[in-house]
């Protein structure tokens, strides 16, 4: 009975441990990108704001171009309740050129941020784009994955968006109130 009974409270032990872990990404704080811009970009300035909003994109991703106008807008959203609202690009596979024509085509002002080492990504565990982030002052996680449920499936689209999960998420956070969800599986491309 003694064995089973601590084979049973380490995999308890284990489970939440593995859940504090996602929750609890490490020191992103601590990392410096540059902009596409060429402006270096200190995450440790995000503390300043309430939270902080981040999603990864990728240019030529579809997912991403369809979202160009939703992304604006929680731009705007972020800035009027006091958020850090930042885009990241991970890997080399898009040159700085084809990054400012994916702004403007979309006329995004946020900062576009390169993570060519793929830094920021691994320390979120971001795997698709666009997939969203929001980070309290504190560094911890609380939403991650889908911006809303336009998308649910690759190649599959709503004809009108129900669920607008990152928003909700924000809208909570800013009232006190339990996000739930708190975490979706995001859909689009895989970053590379």
């Amino acid at each position: 009975m003694k064995p089973f009974f601590f084979v049973l409270l380490f995999i308890i032990f284990f489970i939440s441990c593995s859940k504090n872990e996602s929750k609890h990404p490490s020191d992103i704080f601590s990392l410096t990108l540059i902009s596409v811009d060429r402006d270096s970009y200190s995450l440790n300035d995000l503390r300043k704001s309430k939270g902080s909003v981040i999603v990864f994109l990728q240019p030529e991703c579809p997912f991403c171009n369809s979202y160009g106008r939703t992304l604006k807008r929680l731009d705007s959203i972020c800035m009027q309740k006091k958020l850090s609202f930042i885009g990241v690009v991970s890997g080399e596979n898009y040159s700085e050129a084809e990054i400012k024509m994916y702004m403007d085509k979309h006329h995004l002002v946020n900062p576009i941020l390169l993570d060519p080492d793929f830094r920021l990504q691994k320390q979120l565990n971001a795997t698709i784009t666009p997939e969203a982030f929001l980070i309290n002052n504190k560094g911890e996680m609380l939403y991650r994955g889908m911006i809303d449920n336009w998308g649910y499936e690759i190649g599959k689209v709503r004809a009108k968006v129900t669920d607008h999960y990152l928003l909700d998420a924000i809208e909570a956070y800013l009232q006190n109130k339990p996000i739930a969800p708190d975490s979706t599986k995001a859909i689009g491309c895989y970053i590379e």
